[in-house]
């Protein structure tokens, strides 16, 4: 791999502060914020239900998160998923609210698997500074997984970035898989019959951070995704992988990174 310019070097720190900045402010979302997404909706108790550990058994809502969009304190993002009677899914809201009203809006859903079943704590805003292009700043929605099998390993948190475009909201990043563990000798203590094979598991740990690249097509900017690894015994872990993805006029697609990911992980 050729050497790195100081401006690449800067850019790769860059990818892993973005997600750091971005996480101490996460909260659920509060009456007030559910009652205008729920009437804009038009879906009825819209409120925490069981899943959401809420104390109205009629409640649909299962998870939510918001907060202040940072370039403009008087909105605020929400994304909240709710039971819609779908099948092995959640719909999901994202929003723009402003005082009593919804700005912005995307409707979608998050399919669920044994990985992921959507409950209170299963969403997470990220708000760091994701400046795609003049004018432009996204923002991201991960889905945290429930993480409940006995595998030789598991996945981490799915990120999409989002840009609000008027009174629509728009997916720009779908789905990149934050992080990831596997064992590689071991296994966790509920999933083995001889706990020495947990005290003495080695796990190595996988983990993505996305930074900004040089301006491209119609001034978006690359996105540079950067994959490294860590193992719990303290041996060196495998070289960082380090992906330029440019904007394609709608999306960044994940092709390439997801096919050298693999290629990496092997």
């Amino acid at each position: 791999m050729p050497r790195l310019s100081s401006l690449a070097a800067l850019l790769l720190a860059t990818a892993a502060a973005l997600p750091a900045q971005a996480a101490a402010e996460d909260a659920e979302c509060g009456t007030a914020a559910l009652a205008v997404l729920g009437r804009e909706l038009g879906v009825e108790h819209f409120v925490p239900g069981p899943a959401g550990a809420g104390h109205d058994a009629a409640g649909v809502v299962a998870a939510s998160a918001c907060r202040p969009m940072p370039d403009a304190p008087r909105l605020t993002l929400a994304a909240v998923a709710w039971d819609a009677h779908g099948e092995d899914s959640k719909a999901l809201a994202v929003a723009v609210l402003e005082d009593d009203a919804v700005v912005a809006l995307l409707k979608d859903e998050i399919a669920e698997d044994a990985a992921t079943q959507v409950t209170r704590g299963s969403l997470r805003l990220d708000t760091a500074p994701y400046r795609l292009a003049p004018g432009v700043r996204a923002f991201g929605v991960d889905v945290l997984p429930t993480d409940g099998s006995c595998g030789e390993g598991g996945p981490g948190p799915t990120r999409t970035l989002y840009v609000r475009d008027g009174t629509s909201i728009r997916p720009v990043l779908a789905g990149l898989a934050m992080s990831e563990f596997w064992y590689v000798r071991g296994n966790r203590s509920r999933c083995v019959a001889d706990p020495r094979e947990a005290e003495t598991a080695i796990v190595e740990d996988f983990k993505v951070g996305i930074g900004l690249g040089v301006p491209g097509k119609a001034g978006w900017r690359d996105l540079v995704l950067t994959a490294t690894s860590k193992r719990s015994d303290h041996k060196p872990g495998r070289p960082p992988l380090h992906v330029h993805v440019a904007y394609d006029g709608d999306t960044y697609p994940l092709e390439a990174f997801q096919k050298a990911w693999t290629a990496w992980r092997r």
